[in-house]
């Protein structure tokens, strides 16, 4: 039987596409990613240099097919419960700053605001598309971003789960805006255009389908007798998911990445993705093969002789390029006021970054005939050039010395140094203020951050520049300081999340909405003597074994587990749920009690069983 496929071009890419990563590797290049590599190693054995590699119908398809996988799973970064857990049930004034859901939707919103007259300005120089421009310059790409602020310890951070907000929306809201305005192109503003929202039907539908599915234990058990088979019955499902979201967007006649993103983000759902072994399959299977031909073949389409235009193509690219930047730095400034200018401008700087997604909608408009041949090259050139440059940027501003506590703790008496040696057992991030020099020496032997302050003062309270979401403990000897200065971040600096001592049971300094909590010490020691009186031989035992034994509350976030018996969870046996905490109201769970996604479960155990707890729960 005669072959009449063509199996070179695919070797030739498979092989380039081994040997960036390593090359990079070996040659201690981490600050340019290998996609870049691949985007530029095509254009050489592409057409127009080497001429190794045409684009076939086969290299086409496989390529489109990268293209989907990419926008896959860029929907399975999404964390839906997370952006969900952080729509705030009441909005007030301190939201707007210290709530990372409405400060990432602040961000994006100001990068789309901004991308306006922008793409005007591209409009009226270069004879762009507005509306095309508008939608392509705040795209953010998640595929660099992630790694950075993962490396850089973020990730777990106020800060970075900011900025991956502003991803994760900024990617939602881009792909869906480009759908709809190229369904607009292609049919015009017809009744048509509503098939659009099918595809969030297909969604709701799908993933009520699964949540009814995984409760099956039949269904459970059919999944891991088969999962390790030759079968690969996981990895199928996910393929047969991704392609009938594809199918419907192609349907309804939209673009087919909606589909895929929309996929992704279902999946992301009943995920665990630090821990899924269904991840690094995907990951293999995408990063492995399908995706590599997509970078590569886009820089093999690339037409460089449309760069030949000097006069029109380096100022375009540039102009596209200072459009990346200003369109996210500008809008990132709204994280001053929380992380300092400093931070903020870094973040904004990390957002500019562009890979994926910007090339994908370059790819978008050259199909719809939005852009010519010269504009896309102008768009890839300056989001390679982007991706190079602000990481670089980024790490240059976020310096590795620099350091943001999450807690401070002014004292000086013995609770306050006790209480510091206790958080930080917890592996909390504090800083501590003491008046007298040698307490000091003593809590930085322990490894705590500590500052001497003879004269404890509002002037250094504001030096400090403290943020909104900090937690604030004061504990001096002196009840009329920690009034004073608790009085000052309540009144001068709008803080809002303060505790400290009174003596006064009943006092009215404070509102009960002022966000101040204080701490009796009368009924403290009352607590602490019926402890000893009602329970002594266990309030004692945890007391003294506090280094070994500690108590911590979760989150219940891992949808895995969400509707879940607790019999059915193989909790750490060096630890015990205690209780959990559910619309307000307190539970103590037993084997049949069901774990619900927001309750806040307390639980017991060394430091390991607290660590498998934060990664079944979380």
């Amino acid at each position: 039987m005669e072959n009449s496929i063509n199996y070179l071009p695919l070797f030739i890419i498979m092989v380039v596409a081994w040997l960036v990563p390593m090359a990079l590797t070996w040659g201690r290049v981490t600050k340019i990613p290998a996609v870049i590599v691949e985007i530029i190693v095509g254009v050489i054995i592409g057409p127009y240099v080497l001429d190794w590699i045409e684009e076939t119908p086969y290299m086409r398809f496989l390529a489109y097919s990268g293209f989907l996988f990419l926008i896959f799973l860029s929907g399975l970064e999404i964390d839906l419960g997370e952006i969900y857990r952080s729509i705030p049930k009441k909005i007030r004034k301190i939201d707007l700053v210290s709530n990372s859901m409405l400060l990432a939707i602040t961000i994006y919103t100001g990068s789309l605001l901004f991308a306006v007259p922008f793409s005007w300005l591209l409009h009226f120089f270069f004879d762009t598309d507005i509306v095309f421009f508008s939608l392509l310059l705040p795209t953010v790409a998640l595929s660099v971003i992630v790694p950075i602020i993962k490396a850089d310890g973020e990730l777990s951070r106020k800060f970075g789960k900011i900025i991956l907000m502003v991803g994760a929306i900024a990617t939602i809201m881009s792909i869906i805006l480009i759908s709809i305005y190229s369904g607009i192109l292609k049919n015009g503003f017809e009744s048509e255009l509503l098939l659009f929202l099918v595809i969030f039907v297909v969604f709701f539908v799908a993933y009520k389908t699964g949540r009814w599915l995984i409760g099956i234990r039949t269904f459970q058990k059919l999944l891991y007798t088969l999962e390790h088979a030759a079968s690969q019955i996981r990895i199928r499902g996910t393929v047969a998911l991704l392609l009938s979201f594809v199918v419907v967007a192609y349907l309804i006649k939209t673009e087919l990445v909606l589909g895929a993103f929309f996929a992704g983000s279902l999946l992301s759902m009943f995920l665990n993705k630090q821990r899924s072994a269904l991840m690094f399959k995907l990951d293999g299977m995408s990063y492995g093969f399908f995706i590599p031909i997509f970078f590569v073949m886009v820089g093999v389409n690339l037409d460089i002789s449309a760069l030949s235009e000097f006069q029109r193509s380096i100022p375009l690219t540039l102009s596209i390029l200072a459009g990346f930047f200003i369109t996210q730095v500008l809008p990132a400034f709204a994280m001053a006021k929380i992380f300092g200018w400093k931070k903020a401008l870094s973040g904004g700087l990390l957002l500019s970054s562009r890979m994926g997604l910007s090339i994908a909608t370059a790819q978008i408009g050259l199909s719809l005939g939005v852009i010519s041949q010269s504009t896309n090259s102008g768009i890839v050139a300056a989001s390679i050039l982007a991706s190079v440059l602000a990481p670089m940027l980024y790490k240059l501003l976020h310096s590795e010395g620099e350091v943001n506590f999450n807690l401070y703790l002014f004292g000086g008496s013995k609770a306050s140094l006790l209480l510091a040696e206790r958080l930080k057992l917890h592996g909390l991030n504090l800083f501590t203020v003491v008046t007298a020099a040698e307490d000091v020496e003593a809590l930085k032997e322990k490894g705590i951050q500590a500052a001497y302050v003879p004269n404890l003062d509002t002037y250094y309270l504001r030096k400090l520049k403290i943020r909104p979401t900090d937690q604030v403990v004061i504990l001096t000897d002196s009840f009329a300081m920690n009034k004073n200065l608790a009085l000052f971040l309540e009144q001068e600096l709008n803080h809002k999340k303060t505790i400290t001592l009174t003596k006064d049971k009943h006092s009215t300094l404070f509102s009960e909405t002022s966000g101040v909590k204080l701490v009796n010490i009368e009924d403290t020691l009352a607590s602490h003597v019926e402890n000893l009186i009602m329970r002594p031989d266990s309030y004692q035992a945890f007391s003294e074994s506090f280094g070994l034994y500690r108590v911590e509350e979760i989150l219940m976030s891992n949808s895995q587990h969400d509707r879940e018996k607790v019999k059915k969870i193989a909790f750490p046996p060096s630890g015990s749920l205690v209780m959990f905490r559910r619309n307000n109201e307190i539970f103590i769970p037993h084997g049949d009690t069901q774990l619900l996604l927001g309750d806040v479960i307390t639980v017991i155990g060394n430091t390991q069983a607290l660590e498998e707890f934060r990664n079944k729960l979380e």
